[in-house]
């Protein structure tokens, strides 16, 4: 059946079937020798597939959330335990070499009744909730064959898009296609179309809906084929705080958006926290600030996970310890009276050392490595006050790119967050495919370093229907290495799919089998060593894999040794190896973690060869090849942590840096001399 979709990925119950059109599916699915409880199904094997090493899977549905799924290697498979003169909808697919076929699929019922759907009817989904295919047509004896694969393109807060193949054996131009999307019990949006695509709008925020799409033909209807999906919440639009408990705390409160919405992410300073639903309009206490400060409050909607756009406001904790009356004016006298002889005195050793005013909140550039301790102890007066605004300030100097291929139809799918998107002049191409369009774009960027503007590529982790384009990426760039900094799993979501080989059996992604030769697992970290074979070229290319284990999404590890003890692995590893292309760094979005390693390398090593470093200057070079890299306030503190420890542990090299580099534009003017010692 032709495809107006790429080799798209398709989730089953859970499993993912990738790149659907390298094997062909079963023939000839039917149900022989039914009982009461039990149904034997039989097949013939896929057309012009070597029957070697063929795993067939089986999957039975109750409804549309019960189902079981058993393997087999055989053509025929007895499912027992059935209740009798019940309906059950099976599914068979087949797997050869981690190529997985699509699904065809049989509604069967015990006893005496047996209903057939049609064979290129299908359970698909996107995103969430599964898909039910019903057995019988909206008009009795009459046959129109359903859509073929469809899926969920894009959702916002009163729309859902869908897009469909056409189905088997009918011209295009004499089919009318139907999308309806229902809420239970709540009202329809339905919408007729000639095309393949639709977007049925009118729906509400944040909430669930059941969207069916059936063909019409000359008065005729199919069987429909029905995706759950939900809209994206609306973002809350207004929100109070007033200073309690003597300025050492916050009350909050925030107008309920409309539509539905499960939790909203609460952000106060650092601390964050998830709050009910319910809460919109009644408010939260948040303590442990500090007094006289000023706090950025945050408030995101979250519904059936999909998350609204953040909604800021400033919030001021007032002054502590105020007390009423006469008391309070005699104590302010004598405070200012304080402050006043105070700041003179400050004024006058001020003007004696010739230190600018503004020294504690300007803007570093790059600092001397004897001056690095001073200017972090600075920075983390008053909650990281230093810290703060020097963040805050790398976010007001973002400028808008051109992100105009990440963010073309065709696209879309392979980005695992939406606002995170490669610049169109700075994102690392493949190779186009033959009759694929965007097979040329993957979530990546080159990132420039100490001495080269493409010095590394960081992109995001990849997903189930992205895994073969990353492998593309690493032959394509002769990558040597790659960097993991996230788990498949965190918190009970999958961060990145699992791309490499669980054991020495070989996965093939296209033209390019990758095998599992070596892993050493520490505590911290794990190595792997993997071969990547080009089947149409007969070559080579031996790839390591740095996988860090410890590393929090959004957050920091709990200390830096370990993480600097990974980074000089990691780099003596690079600099004996310096014939491939960039390493590729990833974590799941490709910036947090991603950036504050990449920023870690490079500052370290200027330390090493200029006696310098600049944090805030190189995040903003990092920034400008690919946004938000060093992701939250967080980090970007850890970052400075993690070269105060290493100075520290290093302090003898560094003793008499500001006379050893004296001449930093002379020692920049032989770089190649330089760079051979390893700097």
């Amino acid at each position: 059946m032709p495809s107006t979709l790429a080799t798209p990925s398709v989730v089953l119950s859970g499993f993912t079937v990738a790149r659907v059109a390298a094997l062909n599916p079963v023939r000839n699915l039917k149900a022989e020798n039914q009982t009461n409880t039990s149904i034997t199904l039989t097949w013939d094997i896929p057309e012009d597939t070597d029957p070697q090493n063929l795993t067939y899977w089986v999957q039975w549905f109750e409804d549309a959330d019960r189902n079981t799924t058993q393997n087999t290697t055989d053509t025929s498979f007895t499912v027992g335990g059935l209740a009798p003169a019940s309906s059950y909808e099976f599914s068979v697919w087949v797997e050869k070499d981690g190529n997985r076929s699509l699904p065809q699929n049989l509604s069967v019922s015990t006893g005496s009744v047996l209903t057939t759907v049609a064979a290129n009817s299908g359970f698909f989904n996107q995103g969430r909730g599964a898909v039910k295919v019903p057995g019988t047509s909206r008009r009795t004896g009459s046959h129109v064959d359903s859509v073929g694969f469809c899926m969920v393109t894009h959702q916002t807060t009163s729309s859902i898009s869908l897009m469909w193949d056409v189905p088997e054996g009918h011209p295009s131009q004499d089919l009318t296609y139907w999308a309806e999307c229902s809420r239970g019990g709540g009202s329809n949006a339905t919408r007729d179309t000639p095309d393949t695509s639709v977007t049925v709008d009118g729906l509400d925020p944040g909430s669930s809906y059941e969207c069916s799409m059936w063909v019409e033909r000359d008065g005729l209807n199919s069987s429909k084929v029905t995706v759950y999906n939900s809209t994206e919440p609306a973002a809350v639009n207004s929100i109070s705080c007033v200073s309690i408990s003597g300025g050492y705390g916050l009350f909050l409160n925030w107008s309920c958006p409309s539509g539905g919405y499960d939790t909203f992410e609460v952000e106060v300073g650092r601390q964050r926290s998830s709050q009910k639903g319910d809460l919109c309009g009644k408010g939260v206490s948040v303590s442990d600030l500090g007094p006289a400060q000023s706090y950025t409050a945050t408030v995101t909607t979250v519904s059936n996970g999909l998350k609204a756009p953040s909604f800021s406001v400033t919030c001021y904790t007032e002054s502590a310890g105020v007390i009423a009356g006469t008391i309070v004016g005699v104590l302010l006298f004598l405070i200012l009276l304080g402050l006043l002889i105070f700041f003179l005195r400050r004024r006058k050793k001020i003007q004696e050392k010739e230190v600018p005013a503004d020294l504690v909140f300007r803007f570093s550039g790059d600092i001397l490595a004897k001056d690095f301790a001073d200017h972090v102890r600075e920075n983390k007066k008053d909650s990281n006050y230093g810290f703060s605004k020097e963040y805050q300030q790398l976010t007001l100097e973002e400028q808008g790119q051109s992100q105009s291929t990440a963010s073309a139809l065709e696209n879309t799918s392979k980005n695992r967050y939406r606002n995170v998107l490669p610049y169109d002049w700075s994102r690392v191409p493949l190779k186009p495919l033959q009759e694929e369009p965007g097979s040329d774009y993957i979530n990546a960027s080159f990132i420039p370093g100490l001495w080269s503007p493409k010095e590394f590529i960081a992109t995001q982790g990849p997903l189930p229907h992205t895994v073969g384009d990353f492998w593309r990426m690493v032959w394509e760039q002769q990558s040597r290495t790659l960097v993991m900094l996230t788990n498949c799993m965190e918190s009970g979501r999958v961060k990145c799919e699992h791309y490499w080989p669980l054991d020495s059996q070989p996965c093939t992604h296209g033209q390019l089998q990758v095998t599992l030769v070596n892993e050493d697992v520490k505590e911290n970290w794990a190595v792997r060593d993997l071969q990547l074979f080009h089947v149409k070229e007969q070559q080579s290319l031996s790839v390591r894999q740095f996988h860090y284990l410890a590393w929090p999404d959004h957050g920091v590890p709990y200390s830096p040794d370990p993480l600097l003890a990974f980074r000089k692995i990691l780099r003596q590893w690079l600099d004996q190896n310096m014939d491939g292309g960039p390493p590729i760094v990833h974590c799941s979005a490709g910036v947090g973690r991603t950036g504050t390693l990449i920023a870690l390398d490079v500052l370290l090593r200027q330390l090493e060869c200029e006696g310098l470093v600049g944090p805030f200057n190189f995040l903003k070079k990092m920034r400008e090849s690919r946004p938000l890299m060093v992701q939250t306030e967080t980090q970007y503190v850890f970052l400075h942590e993690c070269i105060m420890s290493s100075l520290q542990n290093s302090s003898p090299a560094y003793e008499n840096v500001a006379g050893v580099y004296e001449n930093i534009a002379a020692i920049r003017a032989h770089e190649s001399e330089v760079s051979a010692t390893g700097c």
